[in-house]
């Protein structure tokens, strides 16, 4: 006897539906965008959502802030290092909570470019690490918030273009980065920094 629940229907034909959602888009973006000199361009946007890259801009600005003896810039810098190991930190947390496999594990006809990775998808990092350092630079930074927010954009359409994340990897790291860098900015008393209003 087979017993029907339609609530675990309903649940089960809701995440399947966004899984297909996901992959379509996956598909539109990754494969449907395809261009040798694009995945050159892409390679070098993804850089930008690195660690590394935000860490030492990070640093810059605090190294700058002592030399110039401004309060303000040491602050944006220390928000921005914040921004970065916070991020890193939820990021990782949360990949190992999930485990979610890489496109090329579970789409036979993904496109991958670069490295391949295969495990701990769903953040994205880099997403997570961009939109961190955006929303603490933008705060600090106000005229120039949206152009942080188009490459915090750029970067996470590229780790969907080159094969490595799902769009809804992106979009969480996006929201988790963004409440990453905006609670960064505020720990260390968000302020424009001096000419940037």
């Amino acid at each position: 006897m087979m017993l029907y629940c339609p609530a675990t229907f309903s649940l089960g034909s809701i995440r399947d539906a966004v899984a297909a959602a996901d992959a379509a888009l996956f598909r539109a973006v990754n494969l449907g965008l395809a261009a040798r000199w694009l995945d050159v361009v892409m390679l070098g946007v993804t850089t930008l959502g690195e660690g590394w890259v935000q860490a030492l801009i990070g640093a810059a600005a605090v190294v700058a802030a002592v030399v110039k003896r401004r309060d303000d810039l040491r602050r944006m810098g220390y928000a921005a290092l914040a921004a970065y190991a916070g991020s890193g930190l939820t990021s990782q947390a949360v990949k190992y909570l999930g485990d979610r496999p890489r496109p090329l594990l579970v789409l036979y006809d993904a496109r991958h470019v670069g490295d391949p990775l295969f495990i701990h998808s769903f953040p994205s990092g880099h997403a997570t690490t961009i939109f961190a350092a955006a929303f603490a630079w933008g705060a600090f930074l106000p005229r120039a918030r949206w152009v942080f927010y188009g490459l915090a954009v750029l970067v996470a359409f590229s780790r969907v273009y080159l094969g490595v994340h799902f769009p809804l990897d992106v979009v969480y790291g996006a929201v988790l980065g963004a409440l990453v860098g905006a609670g960064s900015a505020r720990l260390f008393g968000v302020g424009c920094v001096e000419g940037a209003k």
